[in-house]
């Protein structure tokens, strides 16, 4: 049995650029599910017209149900990414937790020098919030390989 699972990734190898632009698409699907709601579809009144030439003509639908269905899955998806993404947050080192919070997850305008700057108390140098930074996505980088596999080519 195979203990890849058990290496976390060097961030000295990676990518930075790659590895930050991936953290970021995460947490960007995270403040969209927060704070949009997702385009909720309504069932039609009366059905379009389908022609069926040599078809089944016997086939009876639900679209009221389908659009009940899809609305459902759709919010429960946006709520249960939201949690798994608050639950690996929460389990980040504290100063990791606040930077990731302030930065990330608040607001997308956000920028590295107001996190340092006025959101630390006191106020920590741009070395250390890079140091933090950099512990907290090797912790994120990790916890999402695990959180959101990628599917195997091989199969």
């Amino acid at each position: 049995m195979s203990m890849d699972f058990l290496k976390t990734p060097d961030m000295n190898k990676l990518n930075s650029k790659a590895v930050k632009a991936q953290i970021e698409e995460v947490f960007s699907k995270y403040r969209m599910c927060k704070v949009m709601k997702f385009a909720v579809r309504e069932a039609r009144i009366t059905p379009n017209y389908e022609a069926r030439e040599n078809g089944a003509t016997n086939r009876v639908g639900d679209p009221t149900a389908q659009v009940a269905v899809y609305n459902t899955d759709k919010a429960n998806e946006c709520l249960q990414f939201c949690a798994l993404i608050e639950s690996i947050v929460n389990e980040l080192e504290v100063d990791e937790q606040l930077l990731i919070r302030e930065r990330y997850m608040k607001s997308a305008r956000m920028t590295d020098t107001k996190v340092y700057s006025f959101s630390f108390d006191p106020p920590i140098s741009a070395v250390t919030y890079g140091q933090i930074r950099k512990r907290a996505f090797e912790k994120l980088l990790h916890a999402f390989q695990f959180a959101f596999p990628k599917p195997r080519q091989d199969q």
